[in-house]
């Protein structure tokens, strides 16, 4: 077969299902954007805050376990949409030899489109973000802002690592099933999902452990020391959740007779179970989200409106030790 196949039907995969992949890549481009200001930002020399620093790294911590799991989920709904056109592929003589080599071809060029925009944007507003930042601490402006060779290095060789994990899950999707199931792969029924106790089990002690670290630890070193950690468990607990917890608690219900068998229950609890079976990663995805945002907003404003009082409280005594020419009360 002539290589440059593969390259013509890659194209014409990436043109027919622009629909699908265009949210993909955006999704991919955005991501990479997010992850090289943080990084470049926290390597950068016009940082001289050692505790600015180390908070930033934490946040590059926490984009990349959000990276993994956000990719992978929108790359699963993006394969399951193709099974029928990759098993029509497989119908007509391509071996799936053939489909993964087109599919590398497709996975290298969604790469390479959402790594390369995601690094343009993200050295176009890294400057942005930058004199954001020094806006915010109230530092002198100053050029020593620069494109971060090492933050490009570090962004590349993740996300490519990223979408090397999505390839392998991809193709381990296509071997394990034969043409006509990848026929009716994007139409068969849902299958009714299994409880998964032990990832309930984990979902609720990790987010138990994260919301424990976040209440009682008070240093603020500390707070620096686990925030990462708090974190880490919560996305966990909330994916886990999201995705098993719903469905056991759904499940309970539905074992409820009194409650289950309702006009006004039982269509609405069978229909959940199967759309969060569906949807369960999609709104952890929201949820994650929404919390990062609030969080980082609501932190953001309180330091800056109570900036003032945190230094008159710090520093009323050697204002009063200038004024009078004495120290004391």
């Amino acid at each position: 077969m002539n290589n440059f196949i593969y390259e013509k039907l890659a194209v014409t995969n990436l043109k027919n299902n622009r629909k699908t992949y265009v949210p993909y890549i955006f999704t991919g481009v955005l991501t990479v954007m997010m992850f090289y200001i943080i990084d470049a930002l926290s390597k950068g020399e016009g940082i001289t805050q050692n505790t600015l620093k180390i908070c930033l790294q934490y946040a590059t911590g926490v984009i990349i376990v959000f990276a993994v799991i956000f990719l992978f989920y929108t790359n699963s709904f993006l394969i399951k949409r193709r099974k029928k056109e990759i098993g029509v592929y497989n119908i007509l003589g391509m071996g799936k030899r053939h489909i993964a080599r087109m599919m590398a071809v497709e996975t290298i060029l969604t790469a390479g489109i959402s790594i390369l925009g995601g690094l343009v944007f993200g050295i176009i507003f890294g400057k942005l973000m930058y004199l954001l930042l020094l806006k915010i601490l109230h530092n002198s402006v100053d050029m020593q802002f620069s494109v971060n060779g090492t933050a490009i290095v570090q962004t590349v060789i993740l996300f490519a690592g990223i979408f090397l994990l999505t390839y392998l899950y991809n193709i381990l999707q296509i071997q394990l099933v034969n043409p006509v199931e990848l026929l009716h792969g994007g139409n068969q029924g849902e299958k009714e999902p299994k409880s998964r106790w032990l990832l309930v089990i984990i979902g609720v002690a990790a987010l138990g452990n994260g919301y424990r670290i976040a209440l009682t630890t008070e240093a603020p070193l500390e707070v620096l020391l686990k925030f990462f950690v708090a974190v880490v468990c919560v996305i966990i607990g909330t994916y886990a959740l999201f995705i098993a917890g719903s469905i056991v608690v759904l499940k309970m219900l539905r074992k409820n007779k009194a409650y289950y068998y309702n006009p006004k229950h039982f269509t609405s609890v069978s229909g959940m179970i199967y759309r969060m079976k569906q949807n369960g990663a999609g709104l952890a995805n929201i949820c994650v989200l929404s919390t990062m945002v609030l969080v980082m907003v609501s932190t953001t404003v309180s330091l800056y409106a109570g900036m003032e009082d945190i230094l008159d409280s710090r520093s009323k005594r050697c204002f009063n030790c200038l004024q009078t020419g004495r120290c004391g009360p």
